[in-house]
């Protein structure tokens, strides 16, 4: 395969201050590249002190004028904001960044998206491999991040894991290990790939459970809700509708035996094996204290 040969280009962040952009933009500014991260309030990323190095643009897909912080770039980094619409919020920005001439566009995507076509994953996608430029996509497994962000409190307080997920199996990645698979498709210009990126073991959330019982200290249980209470439950702690219920697919897919897929990409890519969930929760140990 080849690689977009390109003089000291400049690289796009979209979503630097979630986990998987903001991860990656560090990456890149750690290995000395140029940054742009598109943010929707530039001021107090900068007040922040985030991102030192990165030039900090004003970038909100809602708003198309915005869209001028893709002026000069030559690959970016993009996502699906989750519960918004692909029409309306991701198909602007690809055409934008067509019309600006940015030659490779790096997607986060999901595990089995080339299967499963209902979801608003493969439609960016399809979009992508139709527009022209190079793409890259980063069709990742369950993030392990989600444990120590949307489900922090449930494991910290509540000492449980609160997911519809039956007793299927899931391959949790590391969020580090996905961003650096992007970040060196963004620096070496990679073109027209799709990594499936999974970590090296599919456990059941019962195994995920006991795991971070013995790091830390405490049990912890796998609750196992229906459907029904978890989307009611999950509203009622101030969950969005349309972010509860792709956590519900996301979830159902686990507990259908669709999420086991384990692949040798990450160790391949990086000359390493991929972080495991042990490893991540004792890096994070101190999320749930």
């Amino acid at each position: 395969m080849t690689s977009l040969a390109s003089p000291s280009p400049l690289l796009f962040i979209m979503g630097a201050t979630g986990n998987m952009g903001g991860e990656i933009a560090r990456q890149l500014l750690a290995a000395g590249v140029r940054v742009r991260v598109g943010v929707r309030s530039p001021e107090k990323v900068t007040e922040a002190g985030a991102f030192a190095g990165a030039d900090i643009a004003r970038f909100d897909t809602a708003d198309a004028s915005t869209f001028g912080a893709l002026d000069g770039v030559q690959r970016m980094f993009l996502l699906w904001p989750p519960g918004t619409d692909v029409t309306r919020d991701v198909l602007p920005v690809i055409a934008a960044a067509k019309e600006r001439g940015v030659q490779q566009i790096v997607f986060l995507s999901i595990l089995g998206a080339e299967r499963i076509r209902v979801v608003p994953h493969r439609r960016v996608e399809q979009a992508l491999e139709a527009s022209g430029m190079a793409w890259v996509f980063l069709r990742a497994s369950y993030f392990m991040q989600n444990l120590s962000g949307v489900h922090r409190d449930d494991i910290r307080i509540r000492r449980e894991l609160f997911l519809p997920a039956g007793q299927g199996r899931t391959s949790f990645v590391d969020v580090r290990d996905v961003a650096t698979v992007g970040a060196k498709a963004l620096m070496e210009g990679h073109r027209n790939r799709a990594h499936n990126l999974t970590g090296s073991a599919a456990l059941t959330y019962a195994e995920a459970a006991d795991i971070f019982s013995v790091t830390l200290g405490k049990r912890i249980r796998y609750s196992n809700p229906s459907p029904v209470r978890f989307v009611r439950v999950v509203r009622g702690r101030g969950v969005a509708l349309g972010f509860a219920l792709f956590m519900l697919a996301e979830y159902t897919v686990a507990k259908l035996g669709l999420a086991g897929e384990v692949t040798p990409t990450i160790a391949k890519v990086l000359g390493r094996p991929p972080i495991s969930l042990r490893q991540f929760a004792e890096d994070f140990r101190e999320v749930w204290l």
